[in-house]
């Protein structure tokens, strides 16, 4: 996964700025830009490409945008963005339709038309997480996209919960992730955001039948993920928690490559290795770890660990410099 990172902390007070202003004009969106804390701007900004999708993480002062019509003609994009306010109170206007948004909430932008954006810090800075998509990529009638643009998109529960917990995670810590995932995470977060603009818009029925399928499949690894240190998560549970058929989701593993049980354990045991290796987990025995995370008995455990990595779950803690205290640490 390809990311650059931007960062004016190496400048004079003075100077930061400009340079901000000189970083969205030549390499992200032209836009007319003002801000009550000119005097000394501090900005971090984070690009990462997806492939069809790019996102990019800012966290920010006081600012105000602009996208003015000379602008909008000067460089005509068929693009979209959707922002997730991560920080302070936030708002757009464009075509007379003003929005409102506090923390967790979302708004849509066209960026082929002309618009207004503002930001105001509650505590330290603004933070965004916006998603730029080509139009091409976005399956939904223009006159969806033109009655969600520049509106507040809930993001509590839903899809739109499941895009919000999505961004989080993607760019919590991207060097977890390979050189090839970029593209393959780009086309599921492409998938969740034209389902929750489908549903904002009514318009579930012009999703793609395998968008759907994709969305659902994302929506379960989420639920798994949030109850993978419940003994019940079973393939019954799990399909009612989606209200599908026990054969409709064993369906969705097979048709990749795998069953609702091997995925479990996968991920279990993902879990599992990551807390070997965190030292704030080291008070925790081997055993400890194994409960956790779903696992019964240490023996089932320990086999599970080895065949997936090599060697017992103590060894590999022992490699890694953390060997954990009292009973049963290896």
């Amino acid at each position: 996964m390809r990311e650059t990172v931007y960062s004016n902390d190496h400048l004079p007070a003075a100077e930061r700025y400009e340079w901000f202003c000189d970083l969205t004009r030549q390499t992200f969106l032209p836009t007319h830009v003002t801000s009550e804390d000119a005097h000394d701007f501090r900005v971090s900004l984070r690009h990462i490409d997806m492939g069809t999708a790019q996102v990019d993480v800012l966290d920010y002062p006081s600012l105000h945008s602009r996208r003015t019509p000379k602008l909008v003609r000067a460089e005509d994009l068929d693009v979209y963005w959707l922002c997730l306010n991560t920080a302070g109170r936030q708002g757009a206007s464009s075509d007379r339709r003003e929005v409102a948004l506090t923390s967790g909430d979302l708004v849509l932008l066209d960026i082929g038309r002309p618009f207004d954006t503002w930001a105001r810090p509650t505590g330290s800075t603004a933070g965004t997480i916006s998603v730029a998509l080509p139009r091409e990529s976005v399956a939904l009638p223009r006159r969806t996209l033109d009655r969600l643009a520049t509106t507040r998109l809930d993001c509590g529960t839903g899809t739109g919960a499941l895009l919000a917990s999505f961004l989080h995670r993607l760019v919590a810590d991207t060097r977890s992730y390979g050189p090839h995932d970029g593209v393959r995470l780009g086309a599921v977060l492409t998938d969740l955001a034209v389902a929750t603009l489908a549903h904002h818009g009514d318009a579930e029925g012009a999703v793609p039948a395998e968008t759907r399928r994709r969305v659902l499949l994302a929506a379960v690894h989420a639920f798994i993920d949030r109850h993978l240190g419940t003994r019940q998560l079973t393939p019954e549970a799990i399909a009612a928690a989606h209200h599908i058929s026990v054969r409709h989701l064993h369906r969705l593993f097979r048709e990749r490559g795998t069953t609702v049980g091997e995925w479990i354990r996968r991920r279990r045991l993902e879990r599992c290795r990551q807390d070997l290796l965190t030292p704030a987990c080291a008070e925790l025995t081997v055993q400890a770890i194994g409960a956790r995370w779903g696992f019964r008995h240490a023996s089932e455990f320990s086999r599970a660990f080895s065949g997936a990595y090599g060697m017992p779950p103590g060894e590999y803690r022992r490699r890694a410099g953390h060997k954990g205290r009292g009973p049963g640490a290896a």
